[in-house]
């Protein structure tokens, strides 16, 4: 639970406030004068990405923190958990895609998790510079996971016979987000992959 704090709060909170901002997009005009409630719930929401600490400093807390408890103990039992679901479920045809992606972005944040014991140790700076990176790598990860799980039960009741439109859109919104907004963790991998060279290589006269 210490672990996934500064990852649920911070990427959920960062998302929220894209979805509501969409929203206004949405509505055009409209959105942004008061015609839709839609430009009251961005409003509402903003403060959702800066009480009980903002989302920088949550991130900070991740790799700063609580990545590194207790040996890593947290993020392997993770790493563990999710190594465990994809070999029970690695040979389901169904799940197939969903298995794949999740294997992937596991990959990548199990990738961006040993650079920074590497780097961020040796550099504080390092792990400054990539935590709200990894934050996102982080949270992607999970509802990679998250999704893995709907789709597989969304599919057993399909197979008991459940013409509910509700578990064939779970697994229509499932692909779209592994088609469409996972492959976002790459971008975020390479991003704390680079260090923090060029954002300290200013003087602070420059700002």
């Amino acid at each position: 639970m210490g672990l996934m704090t500064p990852v649920l709060k911070g990427y959920l909170t960062d998302k929220g406030f894209k979805v509501c901002s969409d929203a206004v997009q949405v509505h055009g005009g409209s959105g942004f004068t008061e015609h839709f409630p839609v430009s009251q719930f961005m409003r509402d929401c903003r403060i959702a990405l800066i009480y009980e600490g903002t989302n920088g400093v949550q991130a900070l807390d991740l790799v700063g923190r609580k990545l590194a408890s207790k040996g890593g103990r947290a993020v392997m039992t993770f790493f563990q958990e999710i190594d465990q679901f994809i070999g029970e479920n690695d040979t389901d045809e169904g799940l197939k895609p969903f298995i794949k992606a999740l294997a992937e972005v596991k990959a990548q944040l199990q990738d961006g998790t040993m650079w920074l014991m590497q780097n961020g140790l040796q550099n504080p700076d390092n792990a400054g510079a990539a935590s709200t990176d990894y934050m996102h790598l982080f949270g992607l990860t999970g509802l990679a996971y998250m999704w893995a799980l709907q789709v597989k039960a969304a599919q057993a009741k399909i197979a008991a016979g459940s013409s509910d439109p509700f578990y064939s859109t779970k697994v229509v919104t499932a692909q779209y987000f592994i088609e469409r907004i996972l492959p976002d963790a790459g971008a975020h991998l390479t991003k704390l992959k680079t260090g923090s060279a060029t954002l300290m290589a200013l003087p602070a006269e420059a700002f």
